[in-house]
């Protein structure tokens, strides 16, 4: 079986620190980091035109990123007849209600706030494989 990933979408190096350790704990998949709304938007195009390219389990989305902002990017992963069903979860320090139910509509499997904690992700990736 082809290795899985989650792609941690974070541009605070000390969030993505935390978020890797607490996924190193929690499950066995890889770690992949994108920066920036715009590094992620162009891995996800190369994994949306070549499908044995990457296999993402998950995605953990920060809303407040450079270049494209995580609202654009859930936006964009919805509207691609590839990517629609990759499970996203946000992970966030925006307790904005408008972001919260734009995410909802984008069908997020959770809104975490952050730190991020390992019950909380564990939880996520249970509901994942019951979804």
């Amino acid at each position: 079986m082809p290795e899985s990933y989650i792609l941690l979408i974070e541009d605070n190096p000390d969030d993505a620190f935390l978020a890797s350790r607490i996924i190193g704990k929690v499950c066995s998949d890889r770690i992949m980091v994108a920066r920036d709304g715009e590094e992620a938007h162009e891995l996800l195009q190369k994994m949306a035109q070549d499908a044995s390219y990457l296999r993402i389990r998950l995605v953990l989305l920060d809303l407040k990123l450079p270049k494209i902002n995580g609202i654009s990017l859930l936006q964009s992963i919805r509207s691609s007849a590839v990517l629609r069903t990759l499970p996203v979860a946000v992970l966030t320090s925006s307790d904005n209600d408008l972001d919260q139910e734009k995410c909802a509509e984008l069908g997020v499997l959770d809104y975490i706030f952050k730190p991020m904690t390992a019950d909380r992700l564990q939880r996520v990736l249970s509901a994942k494989k019951d979804a």
